[in-house]
């Protein structure tokens, strides 16, 4: 064993000046206060709260066949199906939903509380498969910035939805995925009016038309921004609360404040998106007539929004394209709600039920919804006259062309002495003229002056499929064959606006 030698007075093992002193002493407590704070905020942060076990269907229910189990919530298939939720929401907080989508393909959602305002979101949603927040500065995800396509729910599989609210942003996680985010600064949101429900500070479930058992429904509040010690004490960033900021990837999306990931169109990437404002008729529009357009706007990088004479469920035609699921396509905005200034063409597709829309038509038809509201014509009315005016493209399908030919701008019809193509297949039985009659569509441009196409006459001959007439800003397209056509014709002429505007081929 070997001892050492005591050493005789004091050492100084390190010696240190009184500079060095002070920054040890300083570092020893900020790595103090880090740990003190850190810990601090985390005790701050609550556990999950289960809000099932909190329900009352009977006082919560908006709308909608609810019913509560002993561990689960479950919806019957309806139309806007939508039930609050038991808490008011902290200015910061996660909503959590476990849920399994039994029938039905349409979208599962909730409505947030952001500070003073709500908004919802959707996944699976407008019948195209597409999830994101609406309204944002008053449009839905199909036409603003947080739309992302192809998100699919799987029927009978359990999903997962995850939303997460703070001061500066909301963000959406699907199984783990982020989805989309916004940005809060400087954005209006609002709740579509399909999902409007009583209070303000709610939150709510939604479901469209899918019957779905939603197996947990948690909530939990987040510390608030400038509450926590770990802020107040250092601006490193360390903080629960800094640690729950947006990611760096979701920071890059400044000025319109509004974040996404999602596919943008063709137009979208080569600056603003022209839109088309495509008018169906409440009940009985032509299904082809609506889509096959639509479908080729939309491939040109052109937003379409739906209107009609009321906002909700359209239903059309049997027979008319629909498909097995029955065609239902939902109006987001009513005619009495359209701004023109926010459009660029309008299209009325076809089907007799267009005839809703007829607003100097003196007749009568026997199928009671097709002679419409006074106050609806006269919306459709002022539309078409305030397009006409701005001279944005006015088009129109089928019977549709009869929506044109019975508006009046300035005492007369706007299809007076244009080229107009129109079907022969019969109009909607009903008084024409005072007596009974079930003439052909084309009876109403022809009434109104119109110089009339003849069937198949432009294009070739032998098919009426590339029949649509350009005369001006007006479009017509003779019969369902035509719709595509039609959607072609007005993508090009929107995005080309050097065309000429005039048909070759009276």
């Amino acid at each position: 064993m070997v001892f050492l030698n005591k050493p005789q007075g004091p050492i100084d093992w390190c010696p240190m000046s009184k500079r060095a002193q002070w920054v040890v002493r300083h570092l020893v407590l900020i790595c103090f206060v880090s740990w003190f704070s850190g810990a601090m905020a985390k005790g701050q942060e609550s556990s999950w709260e289960s809000l099932l076990s909190k329900m009352d269907v009977g006082s919560l229910s908006v709308s909608g066949e609810w019913t509560q189990g002993e561990s689960y919530l479950d919806v019957a298939a309806a139309d806007g199906a939508r039930i609050m939720l038991p808490t008011k929401p902290a200015p910061e907080y996660d909503l959590k939903i476990t849920f399994t989508r039994r029938t039905g393909e349409h979208s599962i959602g909730a409505v947030l509380v952001h500070g003073n305002q709500q908004v919802c979101f959707e996944v699976d949603a407008w019948g195209k498969h597409l999830a994101g927040f609406q309204d944002v500065n008053g449009r839905t995800i199909q036409d603003n910035a947080t739309r992302k396509e192809n998100v699919r729910l799987v029927n009978g599989k359990q999903h997962e939805l995850l939303l997460e609210v703070r001061k500066d942003f909301i963000r959406a996680l699907l199984d783990g995925a982020e989805i989309s985010s916004l940005k809060m600064n400087q954005v209006r949101v609002s709740v579509h009016p399909l999902w409007s429900i009583p209070q303000k500070d709610k939150l709510a479930l939604l479901a469209w038309n899918s019957s779905t058992r939603f197996h947990s429904v948690q909530y939990k509040s987040m510390p608030q921004s400038g509450e926590s010690v770990a802020q107040a004490a250092t601006s490193s960033g360390n903080s629960e609360a800094s640690r729950s900021r947006p990611s760096a990837k979701m920071e890059q999306g400044r000025g319109n404040g509004v974040v996404d990931r999602s596919t943008t169109s063709n137009a979208q990437k080569k600056g603003v998106a022209k839109r088309v404002l495509l008018v169906i008729a409440n009940h009985h529009f032509f299904y082809r007539e609506y889509r096959e357009p639509r479908d080729e706007l939309e491939r040109a990088g052109i937003q379409v929004t739906v209107a009609a004479g009321r906002r909700g469920v359209c239903r059309p035609h049997n027979g008319s394209g629909e498909g097995v699921d029955g065609g239902a396509v939902r109006a987001e905005v009513a005619l009495s709600e359209v701004k023109v200034d926010d459009y660029d063409a309008i299209l009325f597709a076809g089907g007799w039920g267009a005839s809703m829309y007829q607003f100097a038509f003196d007749g009568r038809y026997d199928e009671s919804a097709y002679n419409g509201e006074r106050a609806v014509k006269v919306e459709a009315n002022r539309v078409i006259n305030e397009f006409l005016a701005q001279k944005k493209y006015v088009a129109a399908l089928c019977n549709g062309t009869s929506v044109l030919a019975w508006a009046r701008v300035n005492g007369k019809s706007p299809l007076e002495g244009k080229l107009v193509c129109a079907p022969v297949r019969e109009a909607a039985a009903g008084i024409y003229n005072g007596r009974r009659a079930q003439p052909s569509c084309r009876w109403h441009a022809e009434q109104n002056g119109a110089r009339m196409s003849p069937p198949g006459a432009i294009g070739n001959p032998n098919t009426n499929v590339d029949d649509v007439a350009v005369d001006g800003v007006i479009l017509t397209g003779e019969d369902d064959p035509s719709a595509r056509e039609m959607g072609r014709k007005l993508a090009e002429l929107l995005t080309n606006p050097d065309l000429p505007t005039n048909t070759n081929g009276q």
